[in-house]
């Protein structure tokens, strides 16, 4: 059987873009998704160190102003600032402290998990020592009793104050088993 030249050609087209379509199906099914994102999070900030800071911000956006510093043991804060927009599920969020006096510092902060269904509040802890911890609420954005406890244990700290206002003593636990 004689091949033609046309059949030939026909042949390699049909071959290359066979090979094209494969190549661009496996570049489009690697490529990184865009993750889904949740807006309408208000942010608040508890500051627990002895410092004062007159912006927090998460990712740039910020989430409380004029945050009085503590003594040891004690808390202030908790204003809430409307809205910001976080992929779901993120696990750490850039948290800028720029303090009253001096430079600002942006440390890279972990979001503890679990992430509530309903999720509407992004609620940063500000330890002694610039240690920061987010936590995404769904409501009763209180202070962490266990967040504070643990810093002032881990860096040997003498408590000045006993907070007597609400306190949290950690963080959401899902109950319906869902891990």
């Amino acid at each position: 059987m004689k091949v033609s030249h046309l059949n030939l050609s026909l042949m390699r087209i049909m071959r290359t873009s066979v090979q094209t379509t494969t190549l661009v199906l496996l570049i489009s099914s690697c490529q990184a998704q865009e993750p889904e994102m949740v807006g309408g999070i208000t942010g608040k900030a508890y500051n627990y160190s002895q410092e004062s800071f007159a912006f927090v911000k998460i990712n740039g956006k910020t989430v409380s102003t004029a945050l009085r510093k503590a003594k040891i043991g004690g808390v202030q804060g908790g204003g809430g600032m409307c809205c910001i927009v976080l992929p779901l599920g993120v696990k750490t969020v850039d948290v800028t402290l720029d303090p009253s006096k001096g430079e600002a510092v942006t440390v890279k902060a972990p979001v503890e998990k679990w992430w509530p269904d309903m999720a509407n509040s992004a609620v940063v802890h500000i330890l002694p020592g610039r240690k920061v911890v987010v936590e995404i609420k769904t409501a009763y954005t209180w202070p962490r009793r266990d967040l504070m406890e643990a810093r002032i244990k881990e860096l040997g700290l003498k408590k000045e104050e006993e907070y007597d206002g609400i306190y949290t003593d950690g963080p959401n636990e899902r109950t319906d088993g869902v891990k």
